[in-house]
């Protein structure tokens, strides 16, 4: 029989995530929006509560938990605030591809440092460059092999966290003309001589989520920095997103369902016409929407982390759960502001804060235009190996198939 309910371990994973928000997130999002104030000291109660380092393995520090069990945290961060979500759960996507690259030496020297250090540490992925967001295997940024060192030049923007992070994972190509087939991926200290940071984007929503260009002039680092094998880097950027969708699509559930709540609160609240607009059937159906969007959402990226923590590929499921969960959240946050009125548009309250966090879920960790290539791809290749019944007849034959 199939069963959907929650372990008793997870269930109270999920409480101890939301009883974390409650009272470190949800209070101080707009405060840290309005200073521009990278998160560092939630991120670091994070770690002492034991919500950072979620997949990593425990003989290196991590929580070791599954990809469900990190979906049930981002949902319960993601409803207290996108941004702050964002910062805490690019952490695993930073380490990620460590993860799937290194060896267990490689682990225990540059990574159980990092993690086992009382004070909360910081990764940054770096893929995107100017000319290579969507396009991944357009990536300049070069590494090329001199002695037992590694010297890497290139550019990187939009990365996460880049501007505090202690470790970066770059991705790099041996061969600019080679395409995918050259892409490598290294692990690269911050202080590297030759790291800089560059400009910090100023965006128009997720305030405490900071991302930055970062510039790498002559760096060295040394060979056992590279995670895998020459060439191994397109597969492993594909590998992680793989298994970081779900928790990008949980914190769109998350946000999702922070907006039917707010949305629902307000229309119990508010009287016009001599009743409560909660009565009003264009009020009620639209808050039926906003929940069913937020159920559909929230079962397809349980599914797919649950996929991939039983080693099946995901790859599908993850890119439509990341579609149906963030355009979920703007569409109810959409509607909440709409529900609220011009209450909704007011600073004073959290739906125009929620609204403009939501619209980058739909666009970071691969837009959601790519998540759609990417499962419309599968399912055209699937569809090759299926017999869907259908014949048509001539003269009480089997016809000839059209399409063949």
């Amino acid at each position: 029989m199939v069963d959907f309910a929650l372990s008793k371990h997870e269930q109270e994973l999920y409480e101890t995530a939301m009883e974390f928000t409650h009272k470190y997130i949800t209070p101080h999002a707009r405060e840290l929006e309005e200073a521009n104030e990278f998160p560092l000291e939630i991120a670091q109660k994070a770690k002492e509560a034991g919500l950072m380092y979620l997949h990593l393995p425990k003989d290196i520090g991590g929580q070791g938990y599954t990809l469900l069990e990190e979906t049930l945290i981002a949902e319960a961060i993601g409803y207290g605030d996108a941004g702050i979500a964002t910062t805490l759960l690019a952490n695993n996507l930073a380490f990620t591809p460590i993860l799937l690259g290194a060896t267990q030496e490689q682990l225990e020297k540059y990574m159980k440092p990092l993690v086992t250090d009382p004070k909360v540490k910081m990764g940054a992925f770096c893929l995107t460059e100017r000319q290579a967001g969507s396009d991944a295997a357009a990536i300049t940024t070069t590494a090329e092999k001199d002695g037992d060192e590694w010297i890497i030049n290139g550019r990187k923007c939009f990365s996460t966290n880049g501007h505090v992070a202690a470790i970066l994972s770059v991705f790099t190509t041996t061969d600019p003309s080679g395409g995918y087939k050259t892409m490598t991926c290294h692990m690269v200290p911050s202080d590297t001589p030759g790291v800089k940071i560059g400009i910090i984007e100023n965006k128009m929503g997720q305030g405490a989520s900071f991302q930055c260009s970062i510039e790498f002039t002559d760096v060295r680092v040394p060979a056992d920095c590279l995670l895998g094998k020459i060439g191994d880097g397109f597969k492993i950027a594909m590998q992680t997103l793989d298994k970081t969708r779900a928790a990008i699509a949980a914190i769109g559930v998350g946000v999702a369902q922070r907006a039917v709540h707010e949305a629902a609160k307000f229309a119990n609240h508010r009287r016009q016409f001599g009743q409560k607009i909660s009565k009003f059937q264009g009020i009620s159906f639209m808050l039926a929407d906003m929940e069913a969007r937020t159920m559909a959402a929230r079962w397809a990226t349980r599914y797919a982390a649950w996929l991939a923590d039983q080693g099946i590929r995901n790859s599908k499921e993850s890119s439509l759960a990341k579609v149906l969960a963030t355009e979920a959240a703007m569409q109810n946050t959409t509607d909440c502001v709409q529900i609220m009125g011009g209450y909704g548009y007011l600073r004073e309250y959290p739906a125009e804060q929620m609204m403009r966090g939501a619209k980058l879920l739909t666009i970071y960790e691969g837009t959601n235009e790519i998540q759609r290539v990417v499962a419309s791809g599968l399912i055209l290749k699937e569809a090759k190996e299926i017999d869907t019944g259908f014949r048509l007849k001539y003269d009480g034959k089997d016809a000839p198939d059209p399409w063949s």
